[in-house]
C-alpha cells in the first residue's frame, strides 16, 4: 500500500508488530502524521472520520482502514461523538527465522500475492463477518503475553492469518460491491455451519439478522438459487457423508450428530439425496477406499 512500492520487492520480509491498543476516542482531533509502520485502524463501535492525504472517509462499526508506511493521515471524532477502535501497527523487517516470509506465503496464496502487490496508499474495507476483528483480538491477546521468544510462532501464525483474511476481503470487494443483503446471507450461512446439529428454524435465523422470515427466505433464494432449508439439508447430508466414511460412529447415531433427531427421517432424506441408505453408503465407500 505504499505510494510507489509494493511489499514483495524485497524478499524474506517478516511482519513485526510495534504497537497495538484498544482506545475509546471522545471528541478527538488528531493532527496529520505519518510513520514507518503499516497501520490497521478498526472501528469496534461508534463512528469517526479518517483523512488520508486530501481524502476523508467515515468509518462505522465493522469497517477498517489499512494504511501504508509513511502515508500522512489523521483521525477525527466529533466533539460529542464516541468511537472505540482497535489499532495495530507493524513493520516489515528481515529476520532469521524458519517461519515463512511474506513473499513465501504469497507464493502459496493468490489473494495475498495480489494484496501485497497493490500500489495504493490505503485500503478502506468492511469486515463482513467479524472475522478480521476476531483475528485482531486473538493477536492482541497473544502479544499481551509479552515474551517474544516463547510465543513467536503463535504471533506470526495469527499475524499471517490476519493478512490472509484482509487479502481475501480485498478480493471479495473487487469481485462486486458488498450489499447489506450479502451480510445477512453470510450470517445465516455461518450460523448454519456452526449450529447444524441443533434443530434450526427459519424464524430463529430471521431473528438473528432482524428480518421478516419471508423476506429472508426471498433474498436467500434469490442469491443462492436454493432455499434456506434446502441449504441446511444439503449441508447436513455432506456432514453425514463425512462421518459415515471417516468415523466409526454407529449409523443409528449419525442422525443426532447432524441435527436430524429421527433416524428414520434421516435415512429417508439421505437416500433421497444420495440414492443409497446410510448403511449402503458407508459399505460402498469403505469398499472403495480399501487397497
Amino acid at each position: 500500500m505504499k505510494n510507489k512500492n509494493n511489499y514483495l520487492q524485497q524478499k524474506s520480509q517478516h511482519p513485526k508488530v510495534v504497537a497495538y491498543y484498544f482506545k475509546e476516542w471522545r471528541g478527538f482531533d488528531m493532527p496529520f502524521h505519518s510513520h514507518k509502520a503499516i497501520e490497521i485502524m478498526y472501528v469496534i463501535s461508534g463512528e469517526c472520520l479518517v483523512e488520508v492525504g486530501n481524502r476523508s472517509f467515515q468509518l462505522k462499526k465493522g469497517r477498517f482502514i489499512f494504511i501504508g508506511s509513511e502515508v500522512p493521515h489523521r483521525l477525527f471524532v466529533k466533539p460529542d461523538g464516541i468511537c472505540r477502535m482497535l489499532n495495530l501497527e507493524f513493520i516489515l523487517t528481515k529476520r532469521n527465522r524458519s517461519f515463512p516470509s511474506l513473499d513465501e506465503l504469497a507464493d502459496e496464496n493468490n489473494p495475498l500475492y495480489n494484496f501485497l502487490n497493490i500500489n495504493q496508499a490505503f485500503l478502506l474495507l468492511r469486515d463482513i463477518n467479524g472475522i478480521v476483528l476476531n483475528s485482531l483480538k486473538q493477536l492482541v491477546l497473544e502479544l499481551d503475553k509479552g515474551n517474544e521468544s516463547d510465543n513467536y510462532l503463535m504471533v506470526h501464525l495469527l499475524l499471517s492469518q490476519l493478512l490472509l483474511q484482509v487479502s481475501e476481503n480485498v478480493e471479495k470487494t473487487k469481485e462486486r460491491p458488498i450489499k447489506q443483503t450479502d451480510i445477512y446471507i453470510r450470517k445465516v450461512i455461518d450460523y448454519i455451519h456452526e449450529n447444524y446439529d441443533y434443530d434450526i428454524k427459519i424464524e430463529e435465523l430471521a431473528q438473528l439478522v432482524h428480518l421478516h422470515p419471508n423476506y429472508l427466505h426471498r433474498i436467500f433464494k434469490g442469491a443462492l438459487n436454493i432455499t434456506i432449508m434446502e441449504y441446511l439439508t444439503n449441508f447436513r447430508i455432506d456432514k453425514a457423508k463425512m462421518l459415515l466414511t471417516r468415523s466409526d460412529i454407529p449409523v443409528t447415531d449419525i442422525s443426532n450428530y447432524v441435527g436430524m433427531n429421527s433416524s428414520q427421517y434421516f435415512s429417508k432424506v439421505f437416500k433421497k439425496e444420495t440414492g443409497a441408505t446410510p448403511i449402503e453408503y458407508r459399505r460402498k465407500e469403505i469398499n472403495n477406499i480399501r487397497p
